[in-house]
C-alpha cells in the first residue's frame, strides 16, 4: 500500500513509519516542519497542506492522521487555538478527502481523554464519553465527525484509540510520556513533579504495541473504533518505584496539587481488537522499561 501519514515525523508516527515500511509498504510523511531528514517521500505544512494537495490524496490507499499540536495542558490554556489546529485544519483534511474520493482513514484518537473520568474499569469502547479537557472535547469531536462521514459513506474510517504510550525515541523533556519522563528524571538525577497524591493511575502501552495495531487494522480495512492498551493499571507511585528499581536511581518528588483534567484511572479493555484483528500487546511495561536503560534514543519497532 501508499501510506500517508500526517505527523509521521513525530513519536508515535516514526515508529509506525518504521513498521509499515518494513512491512513492504510505501511511505509519504507530512508534517509540520519543512526541515525533515527522514529518507520517505515528504510533505511539509501539516493536514492543511495534505488537504491542498489532491494528486496525492487520490493516489494514496490509506491516509493515516496521527497528527496534534496540543496536550492536555496546552490545549486547555488556548482551546481556541486547539480547536483552530487539531478540529478546524482537520475537517478541511476530510472535505478534501471526500471530494477526493479517498475515503480510507486511519485516526489516532486517545484512549484517556476521550472517556473522561470513567464509570467502570477496565473501560471498553462503549463506555460513556465525557471528556475533562479541551484535548479530549476537540479529539472527540473529530470522532463524531468521522462518524458523520462515514454514515453518508464519504469516508471509510478506523479510529484507535491508545492509551499512554511510551518507548525509545521519544522526546527525553516533555508534558506527554510519563514513563519516558521520569526515567530520564531518573538517570539525570533530577526530581520529578507529581501532580496529587500519585494514585493516578494509568494504562502504559508500548509503541511497538500500538504500531502492530495499526497495521493490522490498515492492512486488513476494517473500519470501526479500537481501544489499544495493555489491560493493566499502574500508580505514579508504583511507576516511579519501578523505574527506581530497574535504573538503581531513586527520584526525588515534588507533589503538587491535583489537576482538574487527570481522571484518576483509565485502564482499556482491548477485547474488540484482540477478537478482529488477533492483536495481543506484547511488550510488558517492565520489559519496556528495560528497553529504555537499553536503547533511549532510537525508534522502538
Amino acid at each position: 500500500m501508499h501510506i500517508v501519514i500526517v505527523g509521521g515525523n513525530g513519536f508515535i508516527g516514526r515508529n509506525f513509519s518504521a513498521r509499515a515500511e518494513r512491512a513492504g509498504h510505501r511511505i509519504t510523511i507530512v508534517g509540520r516542519s519543512v526541515d525533515y531528514a527522514g529518507h520517505h517521500d515528504y510533505l511539509p505544512g501539516g493536514q492543511v497542506a495534505l488537504a491542498a494537495s489532491p494528486s496525492l490524496l487520490v493516489h494514496a490507499d490509506l491516509v493515516c492522521h496521527l497528527a496534534s499540536s496540543t496536550i492536555p495542558a496546552t490545549a486547555d490554556a488556548d482551546p481556541i487555538g486547539d480547536v483552530q489546529t487539531n478540529l478546524v485544519d482537520t475537517l478541511r483534511l476530510l472535505e478534501a478527502m471526500r471530494h477526493s474520493g479517498n475515503g480510507r482513514l486511519l485516526y489516532l484518537s486517545s484512549g484517556g481523554a476521550i472517556y473522561g473520568a470513567g464509570t467502570s474499569v477496565p473501560i471498553c469502547e462503549d463506555h460513556p464519553t465525557d471528556p475533562l479537557s479541551a484535548y479530549g472535547i476537540a479529539k472527540l469531536a473529530v470522532e463524531k465527525y468521522l462518524a458523520m462521514y462515514a454514515r453518508t459513506g464519504a469516508l471509510h474510517p478506523m479510529i484507535i484509540r491508545p492509551s499512554n504510550a511510551y518507548g525509545s525515541g521519544q522526546a527525553s523533556y516533555g508534558r506527554l510520556g510519563a514513563v519516558t519522563t521520569f526515567f530520564n528524571l531518573a538517570v539525570r538525577g533530577e526530581r520529578a513533579t507529581i501532580w496529587g497524591n500519585g494514585t493516578v493511575v494509568r494504562d502504559y502501552i508500548h509503541v511497538s504495541d500500538i504500531c502492530e495495531l495499526m497495521l493490522r487494522a490498515a492492512e486488513e480495512r476494517q473500519t470501526g473504533i479500537y481501544n489499544c492498551g495493555s489491560g493493566r493499571g499502574t500508580s505514579l507511585l508504583d511507576l516511579l518505584a519501578l523505574i527506581e528499581t530497574i535504573t538503581g536511581k531513586p527520584i526525588a518528588r515534588d507533589m503538587r496539587p491535583p489537576r482538574p483534567f487527570d481522571p484518576p484511572a483509565i485502564v482499556l479493555d482491548t477485547a474488540r481488537a484482540r477478537s478482529t484483528f488477533g492483536w495481543v500487546p506484547k511488550v510488558s511495561l517492565e520489559s519496556g522499561v528495560r528497553m529504555l536503560l537499553e536503547n533511549p534514543s532510537q525508534t522502538s519497532v
